[in-house]
């Protein structure tokens, strides 16, 4: 009697219980295979992530470059990283015993001397120091960017003369650094946002670099950074076209362009169709995956970083210079959709981005860089 109690209150327990045994073992079997999917993508060793970079180089963007400064060799790209005081500290702290870069960015306004000789602190929040650069770190190159807009009058006013004396200052300063500079004088100039009227623009970009030469600075490369998207008031290209006596350097920026696949768009191609027609070497000035670099996965690391590598030997990149930000920090309008874009969020894309980089491909800091780029020190 006891035993068959006990047989049909066991039954009875089991079929109460069976299906939430049934539940435990499938979640846990999802459990298992989401663990066991997260394992395999982090298995993939860096050399995997990077083998995925196409690295042949399209021949019709191989051709000589005229009056040009400061272009790497055949086969070479510079690597230049940015953009504030505050992103740079982070990155040399988190990166130490990596190799540093060629170059590092920076950004001033032409209205005001300020975030050259010393650090300042611009609205967005973040800081900016030329000078910090210089003493930091040495056989390096600087990328300088120079805000100048159609809003306020002023493009107009810096065809003017208006702001001759801050680009004086600023002279002054480029000579006394004795190294490369790649100035950008009014970066994304066919940007929407910045609204320059390309008659504006084109005065007042030939008026700062025929005073440059008058000062006989020598050490400057003047960089032509177009915004390579929809064009401010869908003026042509060329309308904002100083003259190729004026162009050591064509740029473009590269953001949302790199997800998806390695065609940048039509305004993008235009650009570097621009470059090759006036045969100007090409930089990347500003890049970044906008969408973020998560901390948990490595998909950014196919979704963007294959493309935008692809895309700088593809069409023969000669420069490439990555932003390290983390965009919600900023304060920067337009851009609240943007994500935290830092590189050490991800240790495996990090490794990734480094095992690329370390290629004898990028010319990094050496005391053989400025030999390399053509720049003799006074």
């Amino acid at each position: 009697m006891k035993e068959l109690f006990n047989y049909q209150y066991n039954k009875l327990l089991s079929s109460y219980y069976l299906p939430f045994l049934m539940l435990f073992l499938i979640s846990t079997c999802v459990e298992l295979k989401g663990q066991n999917r997260e394992k395999s993508i982090s298995a993939q060793n860096t050399e995997e992530m990077v083998s995925k970079i196409q690295t042949d180089i399209d021949p019709e963007f191989i051709y000589d470059y005229e009056h040009s400064k400061f272009v790497p060799p055949d086969g070479k790209t510079l690597l230049i990283m940015g953009q504030t005081v505050e992103r740079i500290t982070e990155y040399m702290d988190h990166f130490q015993h990596r190799p540093i870069p060629g170059g590092w960015s920076a950004y001033w306004g032409i209205p005001e001397f300020a975030g050259i000789t010393e650090a300042h602190q611009h609205e967005t929040g973040s800081s900016q120091n030329h000078q910090m650069l210089i003493e930091k770190f040495p056989n390096t190159v600087v990328q300088s960017a120079m805000w100048m807009v159609g809003k306020w009058d002023v493009a107009k006013k810096a065809g003017n003369g208006d702001y001759d004396r801050v680009v004086k200052k600023y002279i002054s300063w480029a000579k006394s650094v004795n190294r490369p500079i790649y100035l950008r004088i009014g970066y994304e100039f066919d940007g929407p946002h910045n609204e320059l009227e390309p008659e504006e623009y084109v005065k007042a970009y030939r008026h700062i670099v025929d005073l440059m030469r008058a000062k006989g600075v020598d050490n400057i490369a003047f960089v032509w950074h177009s915004y390579a998207s929809k064009p401010f008031k869908d003026y042509p290209l060329s309308a904002w076209y100083p003259g190729d006596d004026y162009v050591d350097w064509v740029a473009i920026s590269v953001f949302g362009h790199a997800y998806g696949d390695t065609d940048f768009g039509p305004y993008c191609d235009n650009v570097l169709k621009f470059a090759k027609q006036h045969k100007k070497p090409v930089m990347i000035a500003e890049s970044n995956p906008i969408y973020g670099i998560d901390k948990k996965n490595i998909e950014v690391w196919d979704q963007w970083f294959v493309n935008f590598f692809t895309f700088a030997y593809s069409k023969n990149i000669k420069a490439i210079s990555f932003i390290n930000e983390d965009w919600p920090r900023t304060k920067i309008a337009g851009i609240s959709e943007w994500k935290d874009g830092r590189l050490y969020n991800n240790e495996q894309v990090s490794k990734a981005w480094f095992r690329e980089t370390n290629k004898d491909r990028y010319l990094k800091q050496s005391t053989e860089l400025y030999k390399q780029l053509g720049y003799i020190k006074n």
